[in-house]
């Protein structure tokens, strides 16, 4: 308003001044029937104090007509400064563990601050999280609901939103908003780790596999993690469609072995999917891959597999050829104490097989010592092992094949769990291990010679020895009681 004066005195003053050079030296004005004559100079003044009055009545006026809109102004502000006041209240209270409370407050602040957004926004947040401290999910989604549709809170919005629906188990609707959430422009990690999340639990490995690769394109994973939880999700999905379409099973599961050969589940699968089309050649390379990495008897199995009538001493040196890709590893050790079974060398076996029970006792050492001691025709060795076999600890990776000879039969939530803990951490999990199921027997895989007749023999031969001397002894006690009795008195 001080400009729109400043202007129209300006204005004023420059007409006056123009009026005072330009008009004649004595101007008339006619006004109501009469003359009124005076001086230019005279006029310019006259029209200059005119032009004042106007400017400063047209300010008093617009003083007036603003009075209304002060006032609406000031009571805004006040309800503004309210609507903070409960807002600050609520957020202290919900801090203070008072959800009833912070409640009361937050509707208040929302009542107050309808017409300011960014109020507007912690207001509806604020109801949100009182509502989910009362347990008023109900309450708690219409909050989130009325967030997400206020411009920049959309995401808070939508994460709340995706929480209350698995609050009261719908999937499917947290699904829906996460996904949402994932199409925002945005930095935020959440609506990648949750989808991804929701999908693995429910099993769905393709979906689960896309949004990998969303999360990879957005950096909001670490490509080694990415990595080994996509062979997770190959080998998973290879072992649900093996029956039903084994060429893509076998595909999937040679994409997860090659991706992550320290993880032997895909290996196992496509080597035996390879082995089943008459690929030995292919199953031979992906058991080697694996097993230079990360060796397990699930593999050596398979090994065994690829050519199932050949002589002992050929399953031998091939044991022992696997065992050389990865000499220091402890299953490899293992192949050699059962190659040298296979071939009767029991000695061997005893010396290679002690080493390894330096290192701890377990069921299946001891029993590979139970059948050593058998076969070297030490029967009362071998029933001590059999005795120290029955209290040792179980091996996890053994655990894994079930008494059939089956490997890695995993359910959907040992999948899921796969996912995190070898895509994560790259550990493996023993379902069977940790619920106590049945396992393969040490022994039931490896053919062994006929037991050792020496020892046997040896001890009949004792034995008979024995017998004829005590024989022998008799006799000779006997005589000499014939003797003693001859005697005269």
């Amino acid at each position: 308003m001080r400009i729109v004066i400043l202007l129209a005195v300006v204005v004023a003053t420059i007409a006056a001044v123009a009026f005072a050079f330009n008009a004649p030296d004595d101007v008339t004005i006619a006004f109501n029937g009469a003359e009124y004559g005076m001086s230019r100079y005279t006029a310019a003044i006259l029209l200059f104090v005119l032009s004042a009055v106007v400017a400063v009545g047209w300010y008093i006026i617009a003083i007036f007509m603003r009075i209304p809109f002060a006032l609406n102004r000031t009571a805004k502000r006040a309800r503004f400064g309210k609507a903070r006041t409960a807002l600050a209240d609520g957020l202290i209270a919900a801090e203070g563990g008072d959800p009833t409370n912070a409640l009361k407050k937050a509707k208040k602040s929302t009542n107050l601050a309808k017409s300011d957004a960014s109020d507007r926004k912690l207001s509806f947040l604020l109801a949100a999280r009182a509502a989910e401290a009362n347990g008023d999910w109900s309450e708690a989604e219409h909050a989130y609901s009325d967030l997400s549709r206020e411009k920049g809170a959309e995401l808070v919005g939508l994460r709340g939103l995706t929480a209350a629906a698995i609050q009261r188990g719908d999937l499917r609707g947290a699904e829906t908003h996460t996904r949402k959430a994932l199409a925002l422009k945005s930095n935020a990690s959440w609506p990648f780790s949750t989808l991804f999340e929701l999908q693995t639990k429910a099993a769905d490995w393709e979906s689960s596999n896309e949004t990998l690769l969303i999360g990879e394109k957005r950096k909001s994973i670490d490509v080694e993690v990415a990595r080994r939880r996509r062979a997770v999700l190959l080998t998973a999905q290879a072992s649900r469609i093996r029956q039903e379409a084994p060429e893509k099973a076998e595909r999937l599961a040679a994409d997860a072995a090659r991706m992550a050969p320290s993880f032997p589940p895909a290996a196992y699968i496509a080597g035996r999917l390879q082995l089943a089309a008459g690929k030995s050649s292919k199953a031979q390379a992906t058991i080697e891959g694996a097993w230079r990495i990360r060796p397990h008897p699930a593999l050596a199995l398979l090994w065994r597999d690829l050519k199932p009538n050949e002589a002992s001493n050929a399953r031998a040196k091939r044991l022992k050829t696997l065992a050389n890709i990865n000499p220091t590893h402890r299953e490899s050790r293992i192949l050699l104490v059962e190659a040298a079974m296979t071939q009767g060398h029991w000695d061997d076996a005893i010396e290679t097989l002690s080493h390894i029970l330096r290192e701890g006792e377990t069921t299946r050492l001891c029993t590979l010592m139970e059948a050593i001691s058998g076969g070297r025709g030490e029967s009362e060795e071998a029933a001590r092992w059999s005795r120290t076999a029955s209290s040792a600890a179980r091996e996890a990776d053994w655990s894994d094949i079930d008494p059939d000879g089956r490997a890695f039969v995993f359910s959907n939530e040992d999948w899921t769990r796969l996912v995190y803990t070898f895509g994560d951490e790259g550990n493996l999990i023993h379902p069977r291990y940790e619920t106590y199921g049945g396992e393969l027997e040490t022994i039931a895989h490896i053919a062994l010679p006929a037991p050792a007749k020496e020892n046997f023999s040896s001890e009949v031969e004792q034995i008979v020895e024995t017998e004829i001397d005590e024989s022998a002894r008799e006799a000779t006690l006997g005589s000499d009681e014939e003797i003693d009795t001859t005697k005269p008195n």
